[in-house]
């Protein structure tokens, strides 16, 4: 019976007998490739080495796969890959091209840790496949070959037959070695077999327990991403619904910025793992104080022991040199990662830390850096596995405490790049002691006094506004930036690519340029060559600072940007306060005006209350505004936008006419619009224009005009990000 919702346009039955017959084929030369089977291990069973076993291998692929070209490589004892077999003959340079592009990128070292075909599209529109010649013991090789058209086209059933061609390729592989090695030394064979049997076996238990590791490894990566994020998403879907009180939403509000650092701790924790695996991670060398970083460290955990109700205690010795010369970020972290532990484990008494000098030479110091807890307690026997990757003490630890098993892992990679070492000591229900050493060089006894962790407040971070270009492609991230900015009086403008920021860059003077580097039509550093290459046909002395916003955090991209021509770097998630410290760092000798206010200047006056503690949109007065009624606020919103751009036009025109009277009325009619919507900074500013106006004093008030247009600018920005408006632009 033909079901009547199925489709019968003849491009439709086209399209399925189509489908059909390539299917049809496919399981035609899979049946073909079994019924020969015998013929190719027979090929097999008569091959002495590694490149006839592959060439027997490569014809039995034929019957399968239309590969314009296909080669396999043999795994060297070095550890290096070698192109020993290409069909036809003549691929062999683009193939071998093809690979080491893969290797560059990393995918062929993807598909050496797979058991199954890695699939790339090129660059010519054909498909490279990579699958591994590999059995339980040892990579063998690898295979690759060029496919016409995209791997869609490429079903399972075809691609499980190419993995069992593979397996017995690489089953041949083995045994032509282990029948090399018999005919070599038959006096021993017995005891030679013997031998391979135990290494074979001990592979293979090391291979299952990587690969029961990695499992509980990714198992609980999973379940420790996922809390942030229900956490993330669950709260934000309760703030999105309203009708919640101030309080609930500054709770709320905390619940996802709590959840948010979790799920950015756990990425750093993977990027971190994985730069020092990739032989990428290098230590900076900068000017600390010791005592000064271990007490920033535990002052940062010190709230979290308390609600625990722990107390932790610190002594360093007086040995221990003033200044040292070294990461003390990483420092930082190694000593954090071992206290967090000690407070996640421990349920009552002292977390203790102590730091000693083990030996002063002329230009280095060696530290000894002591944890101590009254916690669980780890076994003996797992004292030593807790530092390999993806491993913790029990598995229950993970159930019952959470961690992903990378923390310790880390540890000891970075006190190995410090030239140091780390052990525990622990008995189980007693509690532990962690101990690492660290070697430093000596400083000269200065110290910088700020840092990277010194934070500025906005009093010390208020500069002239600047005129700003912006050019980043996800709009979620030009609005942040425009709402962290905009209530400082940057004048924000905007390109969505490379080549769009050019343009705008050509057209128009800016302070600064803030740049994204993953963009369509040119990319950031692309960009930002071409602007570097416009200043110097231009004749231009001074070159317009740009900074680069990336979410990639490694040195070697920070590298990457300066060498493009680029000044700074800021690394994504942006944080407001890390932006505006950067503008600061810049332009620092720039500034023109400080808030604090001097004596009852009224510009003064307004400028502080804005800057303090009031809102500029309070989304909650509005809707208690409206009975509850949350549906009317964009409604509102939008009225209030359509309302207020005439009368700040009509306000400007007073104000360069002298008006004092149409001044008055324009600031007193924004100044009710702006109350009745909640957008409460414009409502002070223009009371206090109309203050002044009213008293027949115009000589602050085109800088109070400039105030109102920011908070005019900062609240749509604010309603805008929201949702909340739609014609505003």
């Amino acid at each position: 019976m033909i079901d009547p919702n199925i489709s019968k346009s003849p491009e439709f039955l086209e399209e399925r007998v189509r489908y059909l017959e390539e299917s049809n084929r496919r399981f035609m030369s899979i049946l073909e490739m079994l019924a020969s089977s015998s013929e190719f291990q027979s090929d097999l069973s008569r091959a002495r080495d590694g490149e006839a076993i592959f060439k027997a291998t490569a014809s039995q692929l034929r019957r399968i796969f239309s590969f314009h070209s296909m080669g396999f490589l043999d795994s060297r004892p070095d550890g290096s890959f070698e192109l020993v077999v290409t069909d036809p003959v003549e691929a062999q340079d683009t193939l071998q091209a093809l690979v080491e592009a893969r290797m560059m990128d990393g995918t062929f070292a993807w598909a050496l840790n797979r058991n199954q075909a890695v699939l790339v599209p090129t660059e010519t529109g054909e498909t490279l496949l990579l699958q591994v010649v590999a059995t339980q013991s040892r990579v063998r090789g690898m295979f690759t070959g060029t496919l016409p058209g995209s791997s869609a086209a490429l079903d399972a059933a075809s691609l499980n037959a190419l993995s069992i061609v593979m397996y017995t390729c690489a089953y041949a592989l083995e045994s032509a070695f282990l029948y090399g090695m018999l005919h070599d030394h038959t006096q021993h064979l017995e005891e030679r077999v013997q031998m391979r049997t135990r290494d074979l076996e001990e592979a293979r238990r090391e291979a299952e327990a990587a690969s029961l590791a990695k499992s509980d490894f990714l198992a609980n990566m999973s379940h420790e991403i996922r809390t942030p994020m229900n956490g993330v998403m669950g709260m934000t879907e309760l703030m999105l619904k309203g009708g919640l009180t101030p309080q609930k939403e500054k709770l709320y509000l905390g619940a996802i910025k709590d959840s948010a650092d979790s799920l950015m701790m756990i990425i750093n924790d993977i990027l971190d793992f994985s730069k020092i695996e990739a032989g990428k991670f290098t230590l900076e060398k900068t000017s600390f104080s010791l005592r000064d970083v271990v007490e920033r460290s535990l002052s940062v955990l010190q709230m979290r022991a308390e609600e625990k109700g722990l107390t932790i205690t610190c002594r360093v010795d007086s040995a221990v040199p003033l200044c040292l010369v070294g990461d003390q970020g990483r420092l930082r972290q190694v000593l954090t990662n071992l206290v967090g532990n000690a407070i996640k484990f421990c349920q009552q008494g002292q977390i203790s830390v102590e730091v000693g000098l083990v030996s002063l030479e002329r230009d280095d110091a060696v530290l000894h850096i002591r944890v101590t807890d009254a916690g669980i307690g780890i076994a003996e026997e797992a004292c030593q596995r807790i530092f390999n990757q993806f491993e913790q003490a029990d598995g229950s630890t993970t159930r019952k405490f959470g961690g992903t098993g990378l923390g310790l892992a880390i540890c000891r990679k970075l006190v190995a790049l410090m030239d140091g070492t780390i052990w525990v000591e622990s008995e189980l229900g007693v509690g532990s002691c962690f101990h690492f050493t660290a070697h430093f060089q000596l400083g000269n006894g200065e110290i910088p006094l700020t840092g990277k962790d010194t934070a500025l407040t906005p009093r010390q971070l208020w500069q002239a506004p600047l005129t700003i270009l912006l050019a980043d492609d996800v709009e979620i991230n030009r609005l942040l930036v425009q709402a962290i900015l905009e209530p400082y009086g940057h004048q924000i403008i905007c390109a969505e690519d490379g080549r769009k920021a050019l343009e705008a860059y050509e057209s128009k003077s800016f302070d600064i340029v803030l740049m994204d580097i993953q963009m369509p039509e040119m990319d950031g550093l692309q960009a930002t060559r071409a602007i570097r290459e416009y200043e110097r046909a231009k004749g231009r002395n001074r070159a317009v600072p740009v900074v680069a916003m990336t979410a990639f955090a490694g040195n070697e991209d920070r590298q990457v940007c300066l060498d493009a021509g680029m000044d700074d770097y800021l690394t994504k998630p942006i944080k407001a306060v890390e932006l505006i410290q950067l503008l600061h760092n810049i332009f620092r000798h720039q500034t023109i005006y400080d808030v604090t206010p001097t004596g009852s200047a009224p510009v003064a006056l307004a400028l502080n209350e804005c800057t303090e503690s009031t809102a500029v949109f309070d989304r909650n007065e509005l809707l208690e505004r409206l009975g509850g009624r949350s549906e009317m606020i964009p409604r509102f919103v939008n009225l209030f936008y359509k309302g207020v751009l005439p009368q700040m036009e009509g306000l400007g025109m007073a104000l360069s006419a002298k008006d004092v009277d149409e001044v008055r009325r324009y600031a007193h009619g924004i100044k009710g619009s702006a109350g009745n919507i909640a957008a409460l900074r414009m409502h002070q500013v223009a009371a206090m224009m109309e203050k002044t106006a009213g008293e027949g004093d115009l000589t602050e008030a085109q800088q109070l005009f400039a105030l109102l247009q920011i908070e005019c600018r900062a609240f749509f920005a604010v309603v805008g990000a929201l949702g909340l408006v739609s014609d505003a632009q």
